[in-house]
């Protein structure tokens, strides 16, 4: 069992970051744009995920990190470390 949760987000980022893609339109579409090339743009100053994925900043880890804790402007999801790495291959591959 623990080498199965060790191997869960090996097994989301194998099958490909369009994976996380259900998951981005479920979960964050509401507020995000989560498409690489939106229809169109929202002017609520929520970044897109293209923007995100394009800082600097952002990487595996600060993704990881960011979707495990709870915050004010984001609804409280409780994402299992699947859904959690393939919402995160899916942001990361809008670079």
């Amino acid at each position: 069992m623990a080498l199965a949760l060790v191997l869960l987000p090996l097994a989301a980022a194998a099958q490909g970051p369009e994976v996380g893609r259900p998951f981005a339109e479920r979960w964050c579409m509401a507020c995000h744009v989560v498409e690489r090339v939106p229809p169109a743009a929202t002017a609520d100053g929520v970044p897109s995920f293209p923007v995100i994925a394009a800082r600097q900043t952002t990487t595996q880890q600060s993704l990881d990190a960011f979707l495990s804790t709870g915050h004010t402007r984001m609804p409280d999801f409780s994402l299992s470390r699947y859904e959690r790495n393939a919402l995160i291959s899916y942001i990361l591959s809008l670079r």
